[in-house]
């Protein structure tokens, strides 16, 4: 499973993608998106509770059913805010969903492409529907060490081992969220340019 730090860079490249989505706030809005990118490893906290921060990991919670289930939470508390009063209904739910959807998702996708040692290894992916575990079989990322005893489990984070892994996850999905900030900017310029010569034009 990729650290937080790349599953945080992932979100932040869909934002950048689509900046303002859920908040007008930028700051609160980039937040948001990586929250919610790290929202499956949320499954650590029953465990840590327990005194077996592994227990719960990789569990029902990494799956699609969970994906669906906490976008159709997110989308009906969207709903009831009502944050855009001037929206069309199905933006007021169906935009949110999917986005919450796409973003919880986009977590499961990168633990699906990281080297996993410990069984049952990979992920329920399919879960309810099935709970066949599935696992890429050209990992991109590097696993993470951790320790399974509550007490230490936080301390063990921090390693040589995943430092090289954190590199290599901002390397490649630092990567991703430049080129979507790059991208965002090139389009916000080339509209801006067209907005100027049509207000040229029509002066």
């Amino acid at each position: 499973m990729p650290l937080p730090i790349g599953h945080a860079l992932a979100g932040l490249a869909m934002q950048r993608a689509r900046p303002g989505f859920f908040f007008a706030n930028r700051w609160l809005d980039a937040f948001f998106f990586m929250f919610l990118a790290n929202l499956p490893d949320a499954d650590f906290i029953p465990g840590l509770i327990s005194g077996r921060p592994n227990l719960y990991h990789h569990g029902a919670f990494h799956s699609l059913g969970a994906a669906l289930a906490v976008a159709l939470i997110g989308a009906g508390f969207f709903r009831l805010k009502k944050r855009r009063a001037d929206a069309r209904p199905h933006r007021r739910f169906r935009g949110p969903a999917a986005m919450i959807f796409l973003l919880f998702f986009s977590h499961l996708l990168l633990d699906l492409f990281a080297l996993d040692l410990v069984a049952p290894f990979g992920l329920p992916l399919l879960w309810p529907f099935s709970g066949r575990y599935f696992i890429a079989g050209r990992p991109l990322f590097i696993n993470v060490t951790r320790s399974s005893a509550a007490g230490d489990f936080f301390p063990s984070l921090f390693n040589s081992h995943n430092l090289a892994a954190a590199l290599r996850e901002v390397l490649i999905l630092g990567s991703i969220a430049l080129a979507a900030a790059w991208l965002r900017a090139r389009a916000g310029k080339s509209r801006r340019a067209r907005e100027g010569k049509g207000g040229v034009s029509g002066g």
